[in-house]
């Protein structure tokens, strides 16, 4: 009985064997199989990556608002009634077309006064200039000839006379007075000589001088007033919108009516550009150092939702900006110049706006940039990749010089476009 046991539990025939083995060698397989089967931590296919040049930037972000970049206060150039007002507040005008006309009665009359003023300057500097032969010259002429001749007539009659006398014909009181004529004749001569020179200087120097800027003085004040006198119909000078000027003394405006008297000097209007906008904003002193005159700028928002313009930095405040905040950071202004905006740019635009920066602080053409992970380092210290041109050819080495960092990784020099040899895993040390 134990013998039959036996043979039903271990078979003995070499045929049941060799099922048995082949049984074994058929799960050992499957086994094999079923490991290489597994997908493992990271497939040969996820180890290289592909590199190819691309643009890369960067940008740093800024809140700011929309202003005009032209914008100009237009004031009442003389005192005057508004006689007609041709444009509404918010209207938007051409160059050169028509806002105001002031009433030009009062200074019409001004214009008269000057120019009577500058018609008598004229005249007395022609008559400085031709002095010699004027009126003052010839009466002080006429006065030293007639004392030239009333002396010359005294003495010869005191000649006659002391004759006379040394006969004993007459007495001598008469030679004494005419003495006495003579000497004052001899002076009035001498005092009509003193008043022709003094009257022919002023003709020359200081005098001449003075008529001379008098003259220009009232020419100057006579052209002064043509020209506000040309300037009593307003006008616009550049394409813009209309707004109502704000007063500096307090949080008010004035409505400019017909009617109203208007001073000169008095804001009028106040006309804004909108062909040419700022985008004004502030950056931390910590970003400061990112931004320069003339970087690019790209401007988004929510009011023109859709619409992305250009620009580029026009100018950075050197001066911090006031912060209601004790003890923040210093902050500084930093405007924008938006590119010319085209007619539906304008449409949409609108001067208060919110506005979203986004400046370009660095911006390379056919830049090649990779992971910091694929970067290795060999006992030289030296800076390599592992690169392939194709994925079937064996790869090499290649030693890179690195740049700024960026989105995508970082810059690389030296490296042509293919494939690059990633590591498996962070914490592994690459060979």
């Amino acid at each position: 009985m134990t013998s039959t046991t036996k043979r039903y539990l271990f078979p003995r025939t070499r045929q049941a064997r060799y099922w048995l083995a082949g049984a074994l060698s058929l799960m050992l397989l499957a086994i094999t199989l079923v490991y290489h089967a597994r997908p493992p931590g990271s497939p040969p296919e996820s180890d290289w990556l592909q590199v190819k040049p691309q643009i890369l930037e960067n940008q740093l972000g800024l809140i700011g608002r929309l202003e005009a970049a032209t914008r100009l206060t237009l004031a009442a150039p003389f005192e005057g009634l508004v006689h007609s007002v041709s444009v509404t507040e918010g209207q938007r005008v051409e160059l050169g077309q028509l806002l105001l006309t002031l009433d030009s009665s009062q200074l019409e009359i001004q214009l008269r006064e000057a120019l009577a003023v500058q018609l008598n300057a004229q005249r007395a500097l022609e008559e400085m200039q031709n002095w010699p032969q004027s009126a003052d010259v010839a009466r002080a002429r006429r006065s030293v000839t007639n004392a030239q001749l009333s002396l010359s007539d005294t003495r010869n009659k005191l000649t006659d006379t002391r004759r006379l006398f040394d006969r004993g014909i007459v007495a001598r009181m008469e030679v004494e007075a005419l003495e006495q004529q003579a000497r004052m004749q001899t002076l009035d001569l001498a005092a009509s000589q003193a008043e022709l020179s003094a009257t022919l200087e002023k003709g020359k120097g200081e005098h001449r001088q003075i008529a001379e800027m008098e003259c220009a003085n009232a020419q100057s004040r006579y052209q002064a007033l043509v020209a506000l006198h040309a300037q009593r119909e307003l006008r616009a000078p550049f394409a813009g919108i209309i707004l109502r000027p704000r007063k500096q003394d307090e949080n008010t405006t004035t409505a400019i009516q017909q009617g109203i008297r208007a001073t000169q000097g008095m804001p009028l209007f106040e006309l804004v550009s909108l062909e040419q906008i700022n985008a004004v904003t502030r950056v931390e002193e910590a970003d400061l150092h990112q931004l320069s005159e003339g970087m690019r700028v790209r401007i988004t928002g929510d009011g023109f939702l859709g619409m992305t313009l250009t620009g580029k930095i026009s100018a950075i405040s050197a001066q911090r900006l006031p912060s209601e905040t004790y003890g923040a950071g210093a902050s500084y202004g930093v405007v924008a110049t938006l590119d010319p905006l085209t007619q539906a740019q304008q449409q949409r635009v609108r001067l208060g706006m919110s506005a979203r920066l986004a400046i370009v602080t660095y911006h390379a053409e056919n830049a090649i940039a990779i992971p910091v992970a694929a970067l290795r380092r060999d006992h030289e210290g030296r800076t390599f990749v592992r690169h392939q041109p194709h994925r079937e050819q064996i790869p090499q080495k290649v030693f890179v010089t690195t740049g700024r960092a960026v989105p995508q990784g970082v810059e690389v020099f030296g490296l042509t476009p293919g494939y690059i040899e990633m590591p498996i895993s962070r914490n592994s040390v690459p060979p």
